[in-house]
């Protein structure tokens, strides 16, 4: 397993598309080796009373961006289910655009870790995200269930 993105925007674009066809106004701005950075439409995000973006709102946006990115790093990976996460909200934010860099801590071969990293148009973060995804059924390079490497970690030798 290579420790950097195996798909190309264009390709993580066409998954969106497929897995999440009534999701609009996200979209994949660029791949590359650090991690992935997808967009949000302000028409895309619920407001609530006071004139702030929801929680909710952030937290969808940032799980259906680490979802992505995990198939942007191990390929074609629609069984990917998050089992645990925990976000901070940093900052409260005015309707308008986010944006969300994904990046991988430790990717496995059964499960991995990413921190999504939001901001507001003014690149000001105004949330952090930690999201660990289980990876059912994927098999190791043996061809067992539930192979695992001596490091168990992206770049692991073997």
């Amino acid at each position: 397993m290579d420790d950097r993105p195996i798909l190309t925007a264009a390709e993580v674009r066409t998954l969106l598309r497929e897995f999440m066809p009534d999701r609009q106004g996200i979209d994949v701005a660029e791949v590359t080796p650090d991690g992935v950075l997808f967009t949000a439409d302000a028409e895309s995000l619920s407001v609530r009373p006071g004139g702030t973006v929801s929680g909710p709102a952030i937290f969808a946006f940032a799980d259906v961006s680490a979802y992505l990115t995990v198939s942007a790093y191990l390929g074609r990976t629609p069984s990917a289910v998050l089992s645990s996460s925990s976000i901070s909200f940093l900052e409260a934010v005015e309707p308008g655009p986010l944006r969300a860099r994904i990046e991988p801590v430790r990717i496995g071969r059964r499960t991995g870790v990413f921190t999504a990293w939001v901001e507001d148009e003014r690149a000001c973060r105004v949330a952090m995200a930690t999201l660990h995804f289980s990876f059912p059924g994927r098999r190791g390079r043996s061809g067992t269930v539930g192979a695992v490497d001596a490091v168990g970690a992206v770049g692991a030798v073997g």
